[in-house]
């Protein structure tokens, strides 16, 4: 239970910055506040969950066989 909320959280923090910063005045700057914000969550939360933050990430790690089966759609909604 606690990787998820892990996720959910790592996944609001970086929704919310791509949406504030793209449509906010960060102008040229909206990546490398993407960036760093992911980089932040990975450090924070990854030795916890993962790091996977987006559902793409989460079906690489499965398709390589790193992640059970049961828990890819509960990281996809967490």
């Amino acid at each position: 239970m606690k990787k998820y909320v892990v996720e959910f959280i790592g996944s609001f923090f970086l929704l919310l910055i791509i949406v504030v910063s793209v449509n906010g005045t960060a102008g040229n700057m909206a990546p490398l506040a993407i960036g760093s914000i992911l980089m932040v969550m990975v450090f924070a939360g990854g030795y916890i969950s993962g790091g996977h933050f987006n559902p793409a990430v989460t079906q690489g790690v499965w398709i390589r066989g790193n992640v059970k089966a049961t828990d890819v759609p509960r990281y996809m909604i967490g």
